[in-house]
């Protein structure tokens, strides 16, 4: 025999309001970078893709998610480094990427997509920061959005999703 559970309301038991299921996602915010950005930078900077999200409880975890389009770098042998903050610090050191394109067009096709995820343990329950930054390896140019002479059609994403534990 089948038991039937109907509620017509479901009301958490915090203030919030936040029904806490461990295991399931309590939130997700998603942000867009679509601008053709470049440097030449040797030393870790911010390349424009961030997004914040504020912890409903202080022993969730954090499950960011990023995918990055149009990467290239302009000088051979090279690549680039990159690495995810939280606030002013690095959390994850997520690749070493996009070696110099040898064919003479591939470095406006900006045909280099990678994909990360990181878990993260905040422990706060305040607005929280997550940044993706690069540096080139040999301060040559390197670029991010890069999609053949229309920069900046394609698009890079950053989704950051609060689990709950």
């Amino acid at each position: 025999m089948a038991s039937i559970l109907t509620v017509d309301n479901l009301v958490g038991k915090t203030t919030a309001n936040t029904v806490h299921v461990p295991g399931h996602f309590i939130q997700t915010v998603r942000a867009e970078y679509r601008t053709y950005t470049t440097t030449a930078s040797s030393s870790f900077a911010a390349t424009g893709l961030t997004a914040s999200i504020t912890p409903k409880f202080s022993n969730s975890k954090i499950l960011i998610t990023l995918i990055v389009n149009g990467l290239f770098k302009n000088n051979n042998g090279q690549f680039i480094a990159l690495s995810l903050y939280r606030g002013s610090s690095s959390i994850a050191v997520l690749d070493t990427s996009v070696a110099y394109n040898t064919a003479n067009d591939e470095i406006n096709y900006g045909i280099h997509s990678n994909v990360y995820q990181h878990e993260d343990s905040p422990s706060t329950t305040s607005a929280t920061t997550y940044t993706l930054y690069w540096r080139s390896s040999d301060a040559g140019t390197i670029g991010i959005n890069n999609y053949n002479l229309l920069n900046g059609d394609s698009l890079s994403t950053i989704t950051l999703q609060e689990l709950a534990v």
